[in-house]
């Protein structure tokens, strides 16, 4: 009995792993279609994409973001290979949970080639990002630069706050 608990218990924390990497993919999904997400609780923004794209002023976050879904408007046929590829990790992934014995390799590439999925997805995203700056006139960049830094420093704030509230919280560091 004590094996079965573990094995559910293992499964749904393999499940919950699994839904994770649909958040991203669904992050990608979200910022193409309505745009930057709020800033999430994490104190460094969570995303290493995220002070750039907080960092553009609401038109160019607007132009970013059509030129993002022209980016994967325009391969349709990859972007419907590409969903049903998704879809079809995850109804493998169900046979993978519930297959015995268990085969925690066959779930780990599973994951493995979704996190690649969304690399690349993260990689598109980053080249119309660094094509649209290389688009901007000098002052436009000058302007660029000034809110991304003040947008690294709101999150390094963030940052100290929140560890700061941490070590209050915690008690002294144990050895």
């Amino acid at each position: 009995m004590a094996g079965s608990q573990g094995n559910r218990v293992l499964r749904i924390m393999l499940f919950l792993s699994l839904a994770a990497n649909l958040v991203v993919a669904g992050v990608v999904v979200a910022f193409l279609w309505n745009g930057p997400p709020p800033p999430p609780g994490r104190p460094d923004g969570g995303d290493p994409a995220l002070p750039y794209t907080r960092a553009l002023d609401e038109d160019q976050r607007d132009e970013v973001r059509q030129a993002l879904r022209d980016a994967f408007v325009n391969d349709r046929k990859e972007a419907r290979s590409v969903r049903r590829d998704v879809f079809a990790d995850y109804r493998q992934a169900l046979e993978v949970l519930r297959a015995e014995p268990y085969d925690p390799a066959a779930l780990e590439a599973l994951m493995t080639a979704q996190a690649d999925r969304s690399a690349g997805f993260r990689k598109r995203g980053q080249e119309v990002l660094s094509a649209y700056v290389a688009e901007m006139s000098p002052e436009e960049r000058g302007a660029y630069a000034d809110r991304l830094e003040e947008t690294l420093a709101r999150f390094q704030e963030r940052r100290a706050r929140h560890f700061e509230g941490h070590r209050r919280n915690d008690g002294p560091p144990q050895d």
